[in-house]
């Protein structure tokens, strides 16, 4: 249980700033145990009192946790002076809050991007230690051979040390596309293992799974949406024993 100011945890639960937050409690919308409250600064109980706008119940949380579909054209920083962030996505509310990716996806690489303001957690998420899963779609110039799953199992040499053992799976009705299952995740690692392949150019990628996590199908690339419960409770226990 933790005790707060009604604004912050108005703020966190509209992702809203908190001057907003406070003039939301000032205009009498925001009632605390039933009770309609306008000061701003009174402090509440995270776990214990009813917080709700408009009579409506508010859900407080510490941090934010989202699922992006990366679209192509896009790079994964807050800022960039040349080219276009995934921030650009998201409402200055959200970037106010301090999000950070977890994990890069390249410029031109589409697919399930993680990003929260959890620094913990994003920590235990990307750290070697905690073996994390990632899944891709591949598309490449050239079919791939049941011999390519050998050299994925055996890995690459990056920056003078071989990557894990990553799994290949061969998609029936179409040769030239597959599955690449990694824990890695180094600078371009699924370009360079197709490459080690038969030299195959990657003309398509995209990664669909992120440890718990499946990319959500109703997601349309540039779309986002929270994280729920369930899944942010999965990704936690994902990195248990990581570190």
């Amino acid at each position: 249980m933790s005790v707060i100011r009604l604004d912050k945890y108005v703020s966190s639960s509209l992702i809203v700033s908190r001057k907003d937050a406070s003039g939301i409690i000032r205009s009498g919308r925001i009632s605390v145990n039933g009770t309609v409250c306008k000061a701003f600064d009174k402090k509440v109980e995270t776990d214990a009192d009813s917080i709700a706008l408009d009579g409506e119940m508010l859900s407080y949380s510490e941090f934010i946790y989202i699922m992006l579909n990366k679209p192509s054209g896009l790079i994964c920083a807050s800022e960039d002076a040349k080219a276009k962030t995934v921030f650009s996505l998201f409402p200055k509310e959200y970037a106010d809050k301090g999000l950070s990716c977890v994990g890069r996806l390249d410029k031109d690489t589409f697919g399930l991007l993680l990003l929260t303001n959890d620094g913990a957690l994003a920590h235990r998420l990307l750290s070697p230690k905690s073996k994390i899963t990632k899944k891709y779609f591949v598309k490449c110039d050239k079919p791939f051979s049941a011999s390519d799953g050998d050299v994925l199992r055996e890995g690459i040499v990056i920056e003078g040390k071989r990557t894990s053992p990553a799994a290949l799976e061969i998609c029936e009705n179409d040769e030239k596309s597959a599955y690449i299952t990694l824990t890695d995740g180094k600078f371009h690692e699924i370009k360079r293992l197709c490459y080690a392949c038969g030299k195959k150019e990657v003309v398509f990628l995209k990664r669909i799974e992120f440890a718990s996590l499946k990319l959500d199908e109703f997601l349309e690339y540039g779309e986002w949406r929270n994280l729920t419960d369930d899944e942010t409770n999965k990704l936690k226990s994902a990195t248990k024993g990581g570190n």
